[in-house]
């Protein structure tokens, strides 16, 4: 009977252990998620104010000048809407169509959302 309980005990120990050690968080908890039906309405109001967003790159927008950074545009998974992602020059990744991510963004005054922190979703 001690035995049985020994090994319960031990099993669940090792059950509670491994779980918290390969536990996923979400590397941008606490920070509000972006509403796109309030972005879309009225994104300058937004100004100044940093959300997630999580999207899939759709294209590069080819009109802005490399040296000032690079203008994606990203599809949101919330409603299939399209929004306008500025990563600046001095962030260093490969960033690519058809690829996830999760942003953290800061609403600039012309509506564009300045990226902060980018993780790969």
């Amino acid at each position: 009977m001690h035995l049985i309980g020994l090994l319960a005990l031990l099993g669940a120990g090792i059950g509670g252990g491994y779980a918290l050690l390969n536990r996923s968080t979400d590397p941008m908890t606490g920070i509000t998620p972006l509403s796109t039906e309030e972005y879309l309405e009225s994104s300058t109001a937004l100004s100044g104010n940093t959300y997630k967003i999580e999207g899939t790159v759709d294209d590069r927008l080819d009109n802005w000048r490399a040296a000032d950074g690079r203008l994606f545009s990203v599809q949101v998974s919330e409603a299939g809407s399209y929004m306008p992602v500025w990563v600046p020059a001095g962030m260093e990744t490969n960033i690519q169509r058809g690829q996830r991510y999760v942003f953290k963004v800061r609403v600039l005054e012309t509506g564009v959302l300045e990226v902060l922190e980018l993780f790969k979703a």
